[in-house]
């Protein structure tokens, strides 16, 4: 959430009847959401700051409900948001002080001072939580994970990749509990299924509950075939991270690195913390940080490990920056036996995030012509989109 989204809901409040503070209440109540696995957008946002030009914003129920009706787009997701609402604007009560004459007051601390209200209770209107005249501007528009979502991959530092594997794991769940095309039974589905409801019609004419039904979830076969050359070695800490955890989420995934030869590392990647995995993989992996040879390197694997890991369904994914030392032509020949045997083939390059930045090594220009998706991949946001391009 940002600033614009802060200033769009302001906005919507029908002549300022709505203090520009609640607002900001709300956004941190949208990341609360997120963090629950509700996703809101700025738009949902944004209608739901229409609603308070309808409804009383004072009354819970009213309140309630056009939150409900505007940030929440699965019928299943309501019992969360539900526990999320409460938690969130119904918090227990701040602890009271008896006055000199025996009355509680609510205003004052034991010094005197006036008492902070509580940060997810809405302050009155004109007012911020301080009782002062609202803040000009959305301080809750920053977060540092959308800093560091933009950070290139090469430049993150022990620390920033230690905050980055919560981001990581987050993406290969996406990527583990992809929704698939066909329906299933489901008991908290969203939509009826009215096949299965005639079926019992026609055996028992009494009264039966609606059944549902939802997409089912496919676990993505994904083959990740990275390239840890000299010229990738400033990615090589995040590329164990992210092989790692994709490991983790995945159990059909297969991983394999390249530089001048194929190695295998799938059964590495089982040992538990990924200092474990990497101290495997260096025993095992000699040629890390060496030359490159892609097209050599995909021979051996379609030789020896493409027969039994691929097929139609699969989606192979090559991680590499496109430096290549071998011969154009057996790279040629190998990526198309490679587009016959997977079922999507994407290429992510750390460098096509560059400005400016064009497709014009001998190896990318290639492995152009054999690629479903041609994506970057240098920094955690642009990851992001490779998962909503699987599970398009």
């Amino acid at each position: 959430m940002n600033t614009i989204a802060c200033e769009s809901l302001a906005s919507q409040d029908g002549g300022g009847a709505v203090p520009r503070s609640v607002f900001e209440t709300l956004i941190d109540f949208s990341r609360a959401l997120h963090e629950a696995g509700l996703p809101v957008t700025p738009g949902k946002l944004i209608d739901l700051g229409r609603c308070f030009a309808h409804i009383p914003i004072t009354e819970r129920d009213a309140f309630h409900a056009a939150c409900r009706a505007t940030l929440v787009s699965r019928r299943e997701d309501m019992p969360r948001f539900d526990a999320v609402f409460a938690q969130f604007w119904e918090a227990a009560p701040r602890a009271r002080k008896n006055t000199p004459d025996g009355a509680e007051d609510d205003n004052e601390t034991e010094s005197g001072r006036p008492r902070r209200a509580h940060p997810h209770v809405m302050p009155s209107a004109g007012q911020d939580d301080d009782g002062r005249a609202p803040r000009p501007s959305c301080d809750a528009a920053w977060s540092p994970d959308e800093v560091l979502a933009t950070r290139d991959l090469g430049d993150l530092s022990d620390a920033d990749i230690a905050r980055a594997r919560r981001f990581i794991r987050e993406l290969a769940a996406a990527l583990a509990n992809a929704r698939g095309r066909r329906y299933a039974a489901r008991r908290n589905g969203r939509r009826p299924d009215l096949r299965r409801l005639l079926r019992r019609r026609a055996i028992d004419d009494g009264l039966c509950p609606l059944p549902y039904r939802a997409r089912r979830i496919n676990k993505t076969r994904l083959v990740l075939l990275c390239d840890v050359s000299g010229s990738m070695q400033r990615y090589s800490a995040f590329l164990i991270e992210l092989m790692y955890a994709l490991r983790r989420a995945l159990s059909t995934l297969q991983v394999a690195v390249f530089s001048t030869q194929l190695t295998l590392i799938t059964d590495l990647l089982r040992s538990q913390g990924v200092a474990g995995s990497l101290k495997q993989v260096a025993q095992r992996v000699h040629d890390w940080a060496g030359g490159t040879n892609i097209g050599g390197c995909l021979r051996e694997f379609n030789e020896r490990h493409g027969p039994h890991l691929l097929n139609r369904h699969s989606v192979v994914i090559l991680l590499s920056d496109g430096w290549d030392c071998g011969e154009a032509g057996v790279l040629r020949d190998q990526m198309r036996h490679l587009r016959q045997r997977a079922g999507t083939l994407i290429w992510l390059n750390p460098l096509l995030g560059a400005p400016g930045y064009q497709p014009l090594t001998k190896g990318m220009q290639t492995a152009l012509p054999f690629l479903d998706h041609f994506l970057p991949a240098h920094n955690l946001r642009s990851l992001s989109q490779l998962v909503r391009t699987l599970q398009a």
